[in-house]
Formats: C-alpha cells, structure tokens, sequence
C-alpha cells in the first residue's frame, strides 16, 4: 500500500485551507459529501497531499469526536490498495477493527474506502485505486 494522504479534522476547512495556503499549499475544489455529513478539500505541497475535512452541518459525521476532544487535529493516514477486499482481510489479520465499512466515496471518484483502527497506532482509511 502507498500513503495517498494525512486526513485532518478542521472546524471551519475555510480557514484552515487559508492558513494551510500560507504554508504553499496548493488546494483543489471543495467537495460536500452529503452522505458523510462533511465538507472535505484536498492540498498538495511539495508532493504531500492532505485533506480537510469538516462538519458539513449540524448533526452526526465522521469528525465530531475528535474535533470535540482534541480540536483540529490530523487523525488518519490514508493508504491505496488495488485489491481493497483482499487488503481489508489482511489488516485484520494485523488486529485492525473495520470501523467504518467499505463504502463508495464521492471525493475519490466512487472509488470504496474503508476505515481501520488499531489499538497501537490509532485509524487508517483505505481507497481502491
């Protein structure tokens, strides 16, 4: 597996994106993901890529937890499989727990991701290429 991106839980992703743009990154469109409840914007900087993501509205999403716990704060790594199937069974045989099944995900195209925790070293998401 290659690391696509670091995933960071923001409250407001229209300022962290400018703050991020301080640093020199450059950042695609934003995309709402209605079906999350979230609001989520690929950077690229010097051949790293994160992603914001945040409360699109009120109401359950992905990132409440940590942005009430820690604030804004990066909270997974994501990685490409080419078989994600194949790759999901193999991380539980590494004691990773599917926390979030595979689902289509409009911000990579339709493409499945999964979410992944391990007790050692927190979440990981997955994304077919």
């Amino acid at each position: 597996m290659r690391i696509d991106h670091i995933g960071y839980a923001v409250k407001n992703i229209e300022k962290a994106r400018q703050d991020f743009e301080l640093l020199g990154y450059k950042f695609e469109e934003l995309i709402e993901d209605m079906d999350r409840n979230i609001y989520i914007q690929f950077g690229q900087k010097d051949g790293y890529r994160i992603e914001l993501v945040s409360p699109l509205k009120t109401g359950p999403n992905p990132v409440d937890t940590y942005l009430a716990t820690t604030g804004n704060t990066p909270y997974h790594i994501c990685y490409c499989s080419d078989d994600l199937d194949m790759e999901i069974k193999n991380l539980e045989n590494q004691r990773y727990k599917v926390i979030i099944p595979a689902k289509e995900a409009i911000a990579f195209g339709g493409r499945r991701v999964v979410f992944m925790i391990n007790k050692n070293i927190g979440m990981i998401e997955v994304v077919e290429e």
